[in-house]
């Protein structure tokens, strides 16, 4: 099976920009009720995932809400603790339910490390419940 049937694509994967400011990702997981998203740049490069948590103890560590940091702290200078494995869009499909076993959804990328989508494990394991549907009931 080839993992492409599982994709989200780019264009429905809400996302951050490199040069996004840390209210601009607080604003943006609040707005779609996400806890992590995909950070991009301007060329469409996959640069890494930020999570709630990375804000959260980037926030911890100085202390304060204050807007002037939310405003003047670009999302690039958060320091990540965990780094999403991505795929690229010929991995078999082993290897991504390996990525998926951690991860809420796995980057897809091209060889050039241009950002295909996303890979969902609720979309995954949706499908392989319905697969042993169909099997218990033959």
């Amino acid at each position: 099976m080839n993992i492409l049937f599982f994709i989200t694509p780019k264009s429905e994967v809400i996302s951050v920009c490199d040069k996004d400011n840390l209210k601009d990702v607080l604003n943006t997981l609040e707005k779609y009720k996400f806890s992590s998203v995909p950070i991009l740049n301007e060329h469409g490069n996959y640069l890494g995932t930020v999570k709630e948590g990375d804000l959260l103890w980037f926030l911890k560590s100085n202390k304060s809400f204050d807007d002037s940091i939310l405003e003047n702290t670009n999302i690039m200078d958060i320091p990540r603790r965990v780094t999403n494995e991505t795929v690229k869009i010929d991995t078999n499909v082993e290897d991504l339910f390996i990525a998926l076993i951690s991860q809420n959804f796995v980057p897809v990328i091209d060889d050039s490390n241009i950002f295909i989508g996303i890979i969902k494990r609720r979309d995954v394991i949706s499908y392989a419940y319905k697969e042993l549907k169909k099997i218990k009931s033959v």
